[in-house]
């Protein structure tokens, strides 16, 4: 009887003991950033009136910049090699920059160039766009930005050669 005692009493014993283990998890967190450049590639004017002449041509594009980051960024902007008869200036553009039309990503903390003079090329890139946070929203990762171009105000193509033209504008961007 006490052989089956003792048996039961180590049984009881087994069954209520446990064990624990950990398990890591090594997790890495890497900074992400990229961006895009959308349609339309190219923006076409054509100064054909006097008006436009005198006070230039807006030309917006509608979620032209995107940018995914998991921090905070900056686009920049300078003019790339200005070709064509007029031998315009870069600096007869200005760009402003707004929330684009679908933007579902983190708009806090967000500053936007107005009426950004577009340097030379070999000059210092003009800041259009400043965000102190993340582009993530929670369930979206993406800010998605509208780029106006006010192309050639206050008569500034006024007299120069007829022809086309081409001001490339070269965007960076670069986590804070």
């Amino acid at each position: 009887m006490k052989k089956i005692f003792a048996l039961i009493a180590f049984v009881s014993f087994l069954s209520t003991a446990s064990f624990a283990q950990t398990a890591n998890l090594n997790i890495t967190l890497s900074d992400v950033l990229s961006f895009s450049v959308t349609q339309p590639a190219s923006l076409d004017v054509n100064f054909d009136t006097e008006l436009k002449y005198t006070n230039g041509i807006t030309a917006l594009a509608t979620d032209h910049v995107s940018v995914t980051s998991s921090r905070g960024y900056v686009v920049k902007a300078i003019a790339g090699t200005v070709t064509g008869t007029a031998a315009l200036a870069p600096g007869t553009v200005k760009i402003t920059s707004a929330i684009g039309a679908t933007n579902n990503g983190n708009a806090t903390g967000i500053t936007y160039g107005s009426a950004v003079t577009l340097p030379v090329t070999g000059g210092t890139a003009a800041t259009v766009i400043t965000a102190t946070n993340t582009s993530w929203s929670g369930s979206n990762s993406t800010n998605k930005f509208n780029i106006s171009y006010l192309i050639g105000a206050g008569g500034a193509y006024a007299g120069k050669a007829t022809g086309l033209n081409v001001v490339p504008v070269v965007y960076t961007v670069t986590q804070q």
